[in-house]
C-alpha cells in the first residue's frame, strides 16, 4: 500500500511499501514518474494532481493526514497525523500503551521516523489522549508537546489528571476514582511531560509552503478542547469535542453515556462547528461524516440529545421525593429515558448528569443542598434566578 510523505502543489512524494507496490504505483501514474529511489520503493510525482490517481489505494484520509485506527477495548479510537514538508504533528498520543502497540508499528509501516514530529497535541486531558504523551516525548524528543491552554494542569501529570478530572465528583457526590482505584489506573496515564506550548484557539501551524492547519477551541467536553481546521479541504478534526447520543463500541452498541461536562459551552460548539459548513468531520471515537448534510445531521442530533437529556434530568428530579435525588440516584433513575448502555457504566453519566444539573440550578429550576453528597430538589415553582 503506498503512504504519502510530503504534499504540496509542486510535487507528492509517495513512500511504498515493497518493490511490487511500487511498480504497481509507478504503473498507476505512469510517465509523470520524475524520480525513484528503489531501495526505499519511493516516488515523487511531479505535480500533486497525479496524487489523485494514487489516493483510492492510500489508508489517508486526505493528502498527507493519516488516521491510525485501533481497537481500544471494544471502542474505536483514531488517532491522527498529519505530515508536510515544514511540520508534522501527531493529534493525541493514546494511553500509555499506545505509543508501542499502535503509534510506532503505523510509523514504521509507512517509513515515517517518529524524530521528524514536530508536533504533538493532546486534544484534551483524558487517559486515552494524553497517557502516551510521555513515551512518545521519549521517541519524538525534538517535537513540542502541546495542548489547550485552559487543560494544561491536566495534561502535565496523570496525578492532576485523576485529581482535578477523574476526582472531580468524589467530593461532593462520592463518585470518580477512589483511593483504593487510583493505583490501578495511574500506570495506563503514563507519565509526567512538560507542556511547552498551549493553545487558545485562532492560531495556525504551517504544514508546508501552502498548507496549514488552523487550530479551534472546542470547549464542553473540557475547558480547553482544541480542534482542528484544514481550510483546503473544509475539513475540521474534533476529537471528543462532540459526544453524539453516547460512546458506542465498535459493533454500535453504547458502551456509556456521553461525557461532556460544562453544557452552555458544548452548545456553543456544536453551533459554532454548525456554522463553519464543513465537507468533512472526524472524530476520534465516532464514524467519519464525509459531506454538509451528514455533519447537519449528526451536530443537530447531538444538540437535540444535549437537551432531552436535560428535560429527562429534570423529569426524574420532578417525579422524586421533596428530599430530592444524589448525582447517583439521578444517573440510575434517569437511565431509561438517557441510553441503554451497559450497567456498570451508569455512573460514567454522572459527567454528563452533573454539567445538567449545574445548569438546572443556574436557571433557578433546581435548587441543591449543602450535604455531602449534595442532594438536587426540583423547585416547585420558579422564583427567580439567585
Amino acid at each position: 500500500m503506498p503512504y504519502c510523505l510530503q504534499f504540496c502543489a509542486e510535487s507528492v512524494v509517495i513512500q511504498c511499501e515493497s518493490a511490487i507496490i511500487f511498480q504497481h504505483a509507478q504503473r498507476l501514474t505512469g510517465a509523470i514518474r520524475v524520480g525513484i529511489n528503489h531501495p526505499q520503493h519511493v516516488l515523487i510525482l511531479k505535480h500533486a494532481a497525479f496524487y489523485n490517481r494514487l489516493r483510492p489505494h492510500m489508508p489517508e484520509v486526505m493528502p498527507g493526514v493519516h488516521r491510525i485506527e485501533i481497537d481500544y477495548n471494544g471502542r474505536p479510537l483514531k488517532l491522527t497525523l498529519l505530515l508536510g514538508a515544514q511540520a508534522n504533528v501527531l493529534l493525541d498520543a493514546g494511553d500509555a500503551s499506545t505509543p508501542d502497540k499502535d503509534i510506532l508499528p503505523y510509523f514504521a509501516k509507512i517509513g515515517f521516523d517518529p524524530k521528524r514530529l514536530t508536533h504533538i497535541i493532546a486534544t484534551h486531558p483524558d487517559l486515552d489522549h494524553t497517557g502516551g504523551l510521555a513515551r512518545m516525548h521519549e521517541v519524538a524528543p525534538n517535537a513540542l508537546i502541546c495542548c489547550g491552554d485552559e487543560d494544561k494542569e491536566q495534561c502535565a501529570t496523570p496525578e492532576s489528571l485523576i485529581d482535578l478530572r477523574y476526582r472531580a465528583h468524589l467530593y461532593w457526590h462520592g463518585l470518580g476514582v477512589s483511593d483504593e482505584a487510583k493505583p490501578k489506573i495511574l500506570p495506563r496515564c503514563g507519565g509526567p511531560v512538560p507542556i511547552h506550548q498551549t493553545f487558545k484557539g485562532g492560531e495556525r501551524i504551517q504544514l508546508s509552503a501552502d498548507k496549514h492547519v488552523e487550530i479551534l477551541h472546542l470547549p464542553g467536553h473540557s475547558y480547553g478542547h482544541l480542534g482542528f481546521y484544514l481550510p483546503d479541504e473544509n475539513a475540521a478534526i474534533i476529537a471528543d469535542a462532540v459526544h453524539h447520543r453516547a460512546n458506542f463500541f465498535s459493533d454500535g452498541r453504547a458502551a456509556f453515556a456521553c461525557t461532556y461536562m460544562y453544557v452552555d459551552l458544548y452548545l456553543s460548539t456544536i453551533d459554532k462547528l454548525r456554522l463553519m459548513k464543513l465537507d468533512r468531520l472526524y472524530s476520534c471515537h465516532w464514524p467519519d461524516l464525509l459531506s454538509n448534510n451528514t455533519i447537519n445531521k449528526w451536530l443537530d442530533e447531538s444538540r437535540d440529545y444535549a437537551l432531552h437529556a436535560e428535560a429527562a434530568i429534570l423529569d426524574t428530579l420532578r417525579a422524586a421525593n421533596d428530599g430530592g435525588l444524589t448525582l447517583r440516584e439521578v444517573c440510575l433513575q434517569a437511565k431509561p429515558k438517557l441510553g441503554a448502555w451497559p450497567v456498570e457504566k451508569d455512573l460514567e453519566t454522572r459527567s454528563m448528569a452533573c454539567g445538567h444539573l449545574q445548569r438546572l440550578v443556574s436557571r433557578g429550576l433546581v435548587r441543591m443542598t449543602d450535604d455531602r453528597p449534595t442532594r438536587y430538589i426540583a423547585e416547585k415553582e420558579w422564583r427567580g434566578l439567585r
